[in-house]
């Protein structure tokens, strides 16, 4: 990649070049200038695909425009969410970005910015905009709690067995990291239905899914506690409260979804619940009354404790759970490391005179341990009663010989006294 110093002015970041910028993991990253790492390449390349409206579920290749919410990339899983507004400064530890100069590129434009040193040595800074989506906000999202991450996320969503059109319940809102992923896939016509105890953690969730372009119809954000049941003894708490929304509030026609009191998910049934709360097993009560035959529930817990109470409380009566599984998400990474070879070391047929490279790999030194034990289980479906079939055939004789018997006598007492 030419390196581009001094400019105010954006130039587009061309697929050439960013297949050249992509180098092995290595503490270039950290470098005055930073290349675009290997895992950003797939991602990068979408948006040259075909234009679009900007905001998380668009079409890639779309431009930045004033409100939109961008992702300027600075480094090696360095990410900063931005809302771009006219006239507005970015000031960072690289620079300063000026808002006027993102608006109108690209997404995927690498934009020059102004030093924050009067005589810097490594010249003007840069950075990378990039189009919101699901998987780059969970590295970017600011942290109220702490998040799921894209590991688990993986598998939960696998494992829930989730698509376009399915409704699906969450139960711990937090910072949202998972309920972007969820509203992604299934978009465009399914619902996720995200419940939290925390007001001020909702309201500030709820404000992020508008931002970033989950409207009311594909995510609704709700205040309330899923672990208590109809027969607790606090109405307030019972009752709950659902969060207003302005899409909803304008159109006075439409129906607001109402969840049922006593019940911290929605009275219909959904394909699918998550709970990540600190008694899952509380919640039990209310997954049964809103999760179909045959969908699938998973639960999020960091300690053992709670994974044993958990799968007790399935195991209970009325026994409507099945196929209960835990299992634990580790994720390693193998770092390949390029050496060059001695003379000594060529094989057959080289030349031992020119060294050649040879790649290693090697485990990283900092791996991501334990998150958490994922607790997965499905609802049976609805018992049909199972009757004998030879006292089944035993009664349909005798109903058929009574029923002849009074044919033949006319249904009329013939007999004389």
């Amino acid at each position: 990649m030419e390196k581009k110093r001094g400019q105010s002015k954006p130039f587009f970041l061309s697929s050439s070049s960013l297949s050249r910028s992509c180098i092995t993991p290595t503490a270039k990253y950290h470098s005055s200038w930073h290349p675009v790492p290997p895992f950003l390449l797939t991602i990068l390349l979408c948006h040259y695909t075909k234009p679009g409206s900007q905001h998380m579920l668009a079409p890639r290749g779309s431009v930045a425009k004033e409100g939109d919410v961008v992702l300027l990339f600075r480094g090696h899983l360095q990410f900063t969410p931005l809302l771009l507004q006219r006239g507005a400064m970015l000031h960072c530890k690289d620079g300063k970005f000026m808002h006027d100069d993102i608006i109108g590129c690209p997404l995927g434009t690498r934009v020059m910015g102004r030093s924050n040193l009067k005589n810097d040595p490594r010249g003007a800074p840069s950075v990378l905009v990039m189009q919101n989506c699901a998987d780059l906000w969970t590295v970017a999202v600011p942290h109220r709690t702490q998040i799921i991450y894209d590991t688990d996320i993986a598998v939960i969503v696998f494992n829930l067995r989730l698509r376009p059109g399915h409704r699906v319940a969450e139960a711990g809102t937090g910072s949202g990291s998972l309920t972007h992923s969820l509203a992604r896939t299934v978009a465009p016509d399914g619902i996720v239905y995200t419940y939290d105890f925390h007001k001020k953690r909702c309201l500030e969730a709820l404000q992020e899914f508008r931002r970033n372009g989950l409207p009311a119809s594909l995510v609704r954000c709700n205040w309330r506690d899923v672990c208590v049941t109809a027969s607790g003894s606090d109405e307030s708490v019972m009752t709950g409260m659902q969060l207003p929304d302005a899409a909803q509030s304008e159109n006075k026609g439409e129906d607001k979804e109402e969840p049922e009191p006593g019940y911290g998910l929605p009275k219909h049934h959904v394909d699918a619940v998550f709970l990540d709360v600190p008694s899952p097993w509380l919640a039990i009560d209310n997954v049964l009354h809103v999760l179909r035959p045959g969908g699938m529930l998973c639960t999020f817990s960091p300690c053992i404790e709670q994974t044993q109470r958990t799968a007790q409380r399935l195991r209970q009566a009325p026994q409507e759970f099945i196929d209960i599984r835990t299992v634990e998400v580790v994720r390693k990474f193998i770092n390949p490391v390029c050496r060059k070879r001695n003379h000594s070391e060529g094989t057959e047929g080289e030349s031992n005179n020119k060294p050649t490279c040879r790649f290693k790999f090697r485990p990283a030194l900092v791996s991501m341990g334990h998150t958490a034990y994922l607790t997965f289980a499905r609802r049976r479906l609805e018992r049909i009663p199972v009757v004998d079939t030879v006292e089944a055939s035993a009664a349909a004789t005798n109903t058929a010989s009574s029923s002849q018997d009074v044919t033949a006598g006319g249904g009329v007492n013939t007999g004389t006294i």
